[in-house]
């Protein structure tokens, strides 16, 4: 039970976020040997019985007001249908955060939280180190049956002994799309067939990529293998992380040889051997809507909503997967990857920290639960969901991508990001060479932090 809880979450978050859609593509869905019962019931299992509900805000304590880089509509539609809360929305770029908070807190009229991310905010350094948040401790129980499962991600936000990050998701931070006709095409195997036979690698990630770059008698471009991904992708399958975190004790992996491994092989797919012909990072796009591209890893929130994966999807050209695994570290079914938590932070001198802690609650609560009686429903997602084209086969593919029953809560992740890590992919590199030039800054972002 304790796999099909963890398993699901990402997938039944996608299928929460559709309920508040009504979308209008009306055109055929293939059916599938998985029924909409099947698939239902495998994402979304039984969880044991909430209170939620019937928890009530108080007259003064309907208002959460939450600054973010991302809009809230769904959440603040469920927020008013179930507690007659109002969410008001502040929005700033991820790398604003901390100025936009810090001028809101001195003008006397701060949010009440402010949204973070395990791996790609570096909140401990930008927000609780500044004393702009404060501990969720007082305010947040994740023993409560719609947080249990998140309680391993609450764990990841603690800082010296408090809790500074309530995770409402988790989910990895990438996975790999590919067009199902080139492989077909081809006469290849998907790498979600692959997947499913223990049998998809780093080396038949490479393989692929090389053998799908296909030019016709004149030399044209038929299709390419794959394009430049973003950085970090096949070391998020290594078991390591480039930063761990202790409870405020940050050790550096960098030099850890599953990182430089990692690092090396895809920096020589692209530069050295030449491999990956498309190099410019995001010009994917265009060859993927022009059907020419085999596969792609992406960010894990390039889904639904996406107007070109959807289209994707409604042409029969999408096809869903994990990452490739590291064959050193592979184990079939087992998928090796890192976790990011979606959350928020409670707001030092917050005016409403009971609304900001149940608005947190209601966001796993529907992400675990369906609410009938407001027509929030797994079928009604699951019909919108089919509405935008997508498949019950993609979609269970899309639910094997997302586990993160084996994730790692990546904290190096944003500290490389704060870095400029993605430099390391822009030319021929050697990453034991390139660590001695980003090991100085990376040591400086840990003082900074474990300085008192």
């Amino acid at each position: 039970m304790k796999k099909l809880l963890i398993l699901m979450m990402s997938l039944a978050l996608l299928f929460s976020a559709a309920m508040a859609e009504d979308l209008v593509f009306t055109g055929a869905v293939e059916q599938t040997e998985m029924t909409d019962e099947e698939l239902i019931a495998l994402i979304h299992p039984e969880y044991p019985e909430s209170n939620l509900l019937s928890q009530k805000l108080p007259e003064d304590k309907k208002t959460v007001t939450v600054l973010t880089h991302y809009s809230m509509g769904a959440t603040a539609e469920n927020f008013k249908k179930l507690f007659g809360g109002e969410l008001v929305e502040v929005f700033c770029g991820v790398s604003e955060y901390s100025s936009k908070l810090q001028n809101m807190v001195a003008s006397g009229n701060p949010p009440d939280l402010v949204a973070g991310e395990s791996n790609t905010n570096n909140f401990i350094l930008t927000l609780v180190k500044p004393g702009l948040v404060q501990p969720f401790d007082p305010y947040i129980d994740y023993d409560l049956p719609e947080m249990a499962d998140l309680k391993e991600q609450y764990e990841a936000g603690k800082w010296n002994d408090q809790h500074y990050l309530a995770p409402y998701t988790q989910r990895p931070l990438f996975y790999l799309i590919f067009n199902p006709l080139i492989f077909e095409e081809n006469g290849l195997e998907t790498p979600f067939e692959l997947w499913e036979h223990g049998e998809w690698t780093w080396d038949a990630f490479r393989e692929y990529a090389q053998l799908l770059n296909v030019q016709d008698e004149s030399g044209a471009w038929v299709s390419f293998g794959t394009a430049i991904p973003p950085y970090a992708t096949l070391t998020s399958t290594t078991g390591v992380d480039y930063v761990t975190l202790g409870n405020g004790k940050p050790e550096i992996n960098l030099r850890h040889p599953a990182i430089v491994r990692a690092e090396n092989f895809m920096n020589n797919m692209i530069w050295q051997d030449d491999i990956v012909k498309i190099k410019a990072q995001n010009a994917w796009k265009g060859y993927w809507n022009r059907g020419m591209l085999a596969m792609q890893i992406v960010e894990s929130w390039t889904f639904a909503g996406d107007a070109d994966i959807a289209k994707a999807a409604r042409n029969g050209r999408l096809g869903v997967c994990p990452l490739p695994q590291d064959p050193e570290n592979c184990e079939p079914g087992v998928y090796n990857t890192w976790g990011q938590s979606g959350g928020f932070c409670l707001v030092n001198g917050a005016k409403n920290p009971e609304g900001a802690a149940l608005l947190v609650r209601m966001l796993c609560y529907t992400a675990r639960y369906e609410v009938p009686e407001q027509d929030m429903t797994w079928q009604r997602s699951l019909d919108n969901l089919h509405a935008q084209g997508f498949t019950n086969e993609v979609l269970y593919q899309q639910h094997e991508a997302f586990s993160v029953e084996n994730a790692i809560i990546s904290f190096g992740f944003g500290i490389m990001a704060d870095r400029g890590i993605w430099d390391f992919m822009g030319g021929q590199n050697n990453w034991i060479s390139y660590v001695e030039t980003m090991l100085p800054g990376v040591e400086e972002s840990i003082r900074e932090m474990t300085a008192n």
